[in-house]
This record gives structure tokens, C-alpha cells and sequence, in this order.
């Protein structure tokens, strides 16, 4: 790999103390000592065994090899070519600090992995996996690097669609100088039934949906899709309509929100949504109609903080005939409307305390009565009802009925901001993504990683409902084949806040922000330790200057030359491998062909 795509790389770990959380790529990770990987590895061995130890090993990070390969390809795009995308893995691999890989022969990524001979070789240096066990054990009889190849196995077999066999035939566990690996299809194997063995899950509860490789070497899309998604639910998986394009999500906060929908959706209790503005309540009422037993029927939704206030009465309970100036005919109101389904009345809070009265009736006996007649009438209705108030608050200072704050806090639902969701984010944009491209004309949108993470460090405080208008702006913005950049959100929302985290330069290095200081100069701290890379620059600087001034402008235009000409022509890959946003480098791009001679 070339240096700018290695540094780019090295940005995708990040530190993010002010949140206690590693992120890698757009998922969180854990710092894990080496020792306590080894002490996980020995309680494994010592309470499962050897066999059950290797296969639940390599079964895991099969599903991490596969998570890593779906991240990779939805980063590089649909014109990276396998070559880039297979020393990536190899890379993310290294970054993780398991091994270093290093091509041998014909490499993992010189042949085609979608052909039926394909044939990669690899050895693995320096194996976090085989120094733990050879402490603990000495040299054996066994290879032993488990994870790494059910990691390197789900990896490849991601990117070929079909099951690829990685199987270490050296490892310095058992006597080896280096370990060593072959991939192959898994029809080209003999004896695949022995490697499948440790790749087929175990039927234990949960884990009998991990993976299932195949061993005939056909397409494995559904096993792919099984380790990125849960089969149980596809609530995490792309959205089945448009009205449900923000209820995604993989944190425990949406887990715990999610759980509480499933609990109280099919009874009959009043439900009080609480949080803040744009967290997506109607939404959430949406859901809980749609998994009720009124599903059925209508939903029908208020928001009440929109109806003037002298109409509010008339639109909830409906209205006779001459009951006021301009009532002409009599008309039912929404709760009538919603008989046998459900009424959602958004913004509670801001009703009057007459209609709350009338409320506080109709959800105790569901009797009412149309403004102007004295006839009651009787509706079954559920009401789901929110507010982005503290209603505690609002009876405290006497604007809101305590008998109906009761009434109506049956089963309250805080919904989280979306600031203690961050995992949630890379679903959502994604989500979005998909909604707003076609809704716009534009094809297959794609988002670079330094744009998804300042999406991911923003605090929102409108919520999902200011992402979603990000993201949309963003897209209109977009050019055709064009990824979505940090320029793109500029264009959205000036504002668009980036707090301090440290990340890795391409000396290993922490730096802080490097995501957003992409192509500057290394900070003081990192250069006291310079890479031969650096040394380099430093060199090819002090003989460019030797040939006298002027040469700033001259090095520039060369290195656009060059990360035009090894991109094919593409310009937002050339500004990827200069560190620059598309606009910037095609300015200087178009400048040098516009100038004389």
C-alpha cells in the first residue's frame, strides 16, 4: 500500500476520551492487554478444551473477518479493485495488533478470488496468538493461530461471496521459523470437512445463527449478510419503508428502547413518550401502532401545539351543528376518527387546561361529548401521547393537570437523544443514504470514513431530525460518482461541531484530531520519532530548495500531476491520495490546465 492510503488507514483508529470510547472505523473497540487475551485463551482451554476453544476462536473472528471486509468495501466503493481491498484487510489486521502479514509467492491479493483456482499464500509474522501459547504450552504439535485464520477466512470469503479456506500449514507453535498460510476455495481443499469443522457453528443456543460456511464453494451471500446483521430482527438491517428509515440502530440505548416498544405494543396501556425535539417520537408511535393489536385500524395524529387554541376542542371531540360562528354542518372529531385504532397526540404540554379536563375523561371512561351537543358518546381508543416538556415540571408550576399527568404516565418511554447513540449513527446514515439518493436522482452514494466520523463526534442537538437534514443537503450536493466528504456537511451546517479525540498517524503516533488535519504536518510529539517515510520529505525538501527559490509552486503542481495520473483521471481519488477535498484539488487541478504552456 501506498503511503497516503496507509496513513488514511492508520486514521481509522481513533481514541475518544471525552467519551470513554476507541472507535475503529465507525465501531467502537477495547484496548485488551496481551496477557489478558492470553488468560482468556488459557480459561477457554482449560473449562471447553482444545477442540470446542479452536472452533469457537475461529468461528468469532470469522464474523470479525466478515465485518471488516463489509466496512472495507462500503468505504473504498464499488470501483475499488480486490487487490486494494485485500491488503486493506491485511492492514485493519496489522492495525489491530494481532500480527503483520506479509505476502509470499503468488500473495493473497495476486490472484483472482473469484476464480475457481485461485491460490494465495501469506505468512504471518511476529502472532500475538502463538507467543501467548507457546509461553503457556511451549512448542507443540499443532498449529495454533485460530483466530487469525477464522479472521483472514471470513475476510476473503466476504469478498469472494463464497466460502474461502484458509489453513495455516506452519506455525512456530509447532516448531515453525514463521507461521504460514494457503487460501484456497473451499472445493480445492482435500479434506475441507476437517477446516469446516471449526468453522460451522456449534448448536448452543444463539450461536447456531453465527455462520454456516458452505463447502461446495457457492455463493455464501446470506452468510455474509448473517454475521453483519442479527436474523433474528432486521429492525438493524436496512429499513422495510420509508417511515421507518430512523428506527435502526445497534446501541444498548435503541436495544433497551426497542425492548420496551415489544413489551407494551400489544396491550392496551397508554403510552407517554418523552425526550427531546427530533429524537423521532412519532416515529416510536408509529411503531407501537404497527405492533399493536390495533395495527389494523387507523393511527391518527395530533399535534396539538399546531391547532389554534379555540379549535382544539372541536378537532379532539368534534363539533354540532350552529355550535359557533361558522359551524355549519356538525363534524366528529379525532377521537371518533381513531374508534378502534389509535390516537397519538403530540405535544401534550401545550393544551389548555379545559381540554385537558375534557381529556382526562375521555381516557378514564372513554366518554365525550361534540362541542355544542349534550349527547355522549363512547370511543375505544388508545392514545399514545408526547412531549419534549418536563411535565413534572409544567404541574409543579400549574400548567398541566396532575390527575391527567397520571393518567396519561401509564407506561412512559424516554427516547434517548441521539448524542447517547452514537453507535446508532453509521446505521442512520446509511439508512439515509439509501432514502435520499434516489429521492434526488442521484445513484449509489457513498461516505468517506473523516466524514462519518465527524457525523459520529457531533453532539446533534436537533436530533435526528437535524441528521436527516444533513444528510439530505449533503446528497443534493453531491456530484455524479462523487463520495460524501467533509466539504459536503460544510455546505450543510457551519456549525457542525468536532470534538478533540487522539488518532494514529502513519508513524504510529498519537495526534489529536488527525481525522480533520488529514495531510498536515505531524505534531510536535510525533516528531521525535520520525519514520524513514519522513526522513524522505525532509531530504527531497532540502534538495528542492537547493535549486533555488520558487520550488513551493513547482512541487505542488507536480504532486497533482501525479495523484491525478495514478488515480486514472479521478479526481476525488487524487484528492484522497493528496489529503485534499475534491473542490480543492480540482481548483488546482483545472488551474493547470488553463495555464500557459
Amino acid at each position: 500500500m501506498k503511503l497516503p492510503q496507509i496513513r488514511e488507514l492508520a486514521t481509522q483508529l481513533r481514541f475518544a476520551p471525552e467519551e470513554g470510547r476507541i472507535w475503529m472505523d465507525e465501531r467502537r473497540m477495547v484496548l485488551v492487554h496481551s496477557d489478558t487475551f492470553a488468560d482468556l485463551r488459557e480459561e477457554l482451554l482449560a473449562s471447553l478444551g482444545y477442540e470446542m476453544t479452536r472452533g469457537l476462536l475461529t468461528r468469532i473472528y470469522f464474523a470479525a473477518g466478515q465485518r471488516d471486509a463489509a466496512s472495507v468495501l462500503k468505504r473504498l466503493g464499488p470501483g475499488a479493485s480486490l487487490k486494494e481491498v485485500l491488503n486493506t484487510g491485511g492492514r485493519m489486521h496489522a492495525l489491530q495488533g494481532y500480527l503483520l502479514p506479509e505476502h509470499v509467492g503468488r500473495g493473497l491479493a495476486a490472484g483472482d478470488l473469484r476464480s475457481d483456482d485461485y491460490y494465495g499464500e501469506a505468512l504471518w509474522k511476529d502472532s500475538l496468538e502463538d507467543e501467548a501459547h507457546v509461553a503457556r504450552h511451549g512448542v507443540g504439535q499443532h498449529a495454533v493461530c485460530w483466530n487469525a485464520v477464522g479472521y483472514c477466512s471470513g475476510y476473503l470469503s466476504y469478498c469472494a461471496q463464497r466460502t474461502i479456506v484458509v489453513r495455516e500449514v506452519e506455525c512456530r507453535a509447532s516448531g515453525g521459523n514463521h507461521c504460514k498460510i494457503v487460501a484456497q476455495p473451499a472445493a480445492q481443499w482435500d479434506n475441507v470437512e476437517e477446516d469446516l469443522r471449526f468453522l460451522l457453528p456449534q448448536p448452543v443456543g444463539r450461536r447456531a445463527r453465527i455462520v454456516a460456511p458452505v463447502a461446495d464453494g457457492g455463493p455464501t451471500t446470506a452468510l455474509a449478510q448473517s454475521a453483519v446483521t442479527d436474523s433474528r430482527d432486521d429492525d438493524r438491517a436496512a429499513p422495510r419503508s420509508l417511515a421507518e428509515t430512523a428506527f435502526v440502530g445497534a446501541s444498548t440505548a435503541f436495544s433497551v428502547l426497542r425492548h420496551k416498544i415489544d413489551r407494551v405494543a400489544p396491550t392496551q396501556a397508554t403510552v407517554l413518550l418523552l425526550g427531546e425535539s427530533g429524537v423521532g417520537k412519532s416515529l416510536i408511535a408509529r411503531q407501537v401502532h404497527r405492533r399493536s393489536q390495533r395495527a389494523q385500524a387507523q393511527l391518527i395524529e395530533v399535534n396539538c401545539a399546531a391547532i389554534p387554541e379555540a379549535l382544539v376542542e372541536s378537532e379532539l371531540f368534534g363539533v354540532e351543528r350552529g355550535a359557533f360562528s361558522g359551524a355549519s354542518q356538525a363534524r366528529a372529531g379525532r377521537f371518533e376518527a381513531a374508534h378502534g385504532g389509535t390516537l397519538f397526540l403530540d405535544e401534550v404540554a401545550t393544551l389548555s387546561p379545559t381540554t385537558q379536563g375534557k381529556l382526562l375523561r375521555v381516557l378514564q371512561s372513554g366518554a365525550l361529548e361534540r362541542l355544542g351537543s349534550n349527547q355522549t358518546r363512547v370511543t375505544d381508543v388508545r392514545v399514545i401521547a408526547a412531549t419534549n416538556e418536563d411535565l413534572k415540571q409544567a404541574v409543579r408550576q400549574g400548567r398541566f393537570r396532575e390527575d391527567l399527568y397520571f393518567r396519561l404516565n401509564v407506561f412512559p418511554v424516554v427516547v434517548p437523544p441521539l448524542r447517547e447513540r452514537r453507535d446508532d449513527i453509521p446505521l442512520l446514515v446509511q439508512a439515509l443514504l439509501q432514502r435520499f439518493a434516489p429521492l434526488h436522482g442521484r445513484g449509489h452514494v457513498g461516505i468517506t470514513s473523516r466524514a462519518l466520523q465527524a457525523l459520529i463526534h457531533h453532539d446533534w442537538p436537533g436530533n435526528i431530525r437535524e441528521l436527516e437534514n444533513v444528510i439530505e443537503r449533503a446528497v443534493i450536493m453531491l456530484h455524479e460518482g462523487e463520495m460524501l466528504d467533509l466539504q459536503h456537511l460544510s455546505y450543510a451546517d457551519d456549525t457542525l461541531s468536532t470534538p478533540s479525540y487522539f488518532g494514529l498517524d502513519d508513524t504510529g503516533q498519537l495526534m489529536i484530531n488527525t481525522d480533520y488535519d488529514f495531510g498536515a504536518s505531524q505534531s510536535p510529539a510525533s516528531t521525535s520519532a520520525a519514520s524513514p517515510a519522513a526522513l524522505d520529505m525532509n531530504r527531497l525538501a532540502d534538495d528542492l530548495l537547493r535549486q533555488g527559490p520558487g520550488q513551493l509552486a513547482a512541487m505542488e503542481r507536480a504532486l497533482v500531476r501525479s495523484a491525478v495520473r495514478q488515480a486514472g483521471g479521478n479526481i476525488t481519488r487524487a484528492a484522497a491520495l493528496l489529503g485534499l477535498s475534491r473542490a480543492q484539488t480540482e481548483y488546482r487541478y483545472r488551474k493547470q490546465q488553463s495555464a500557459p504552456g
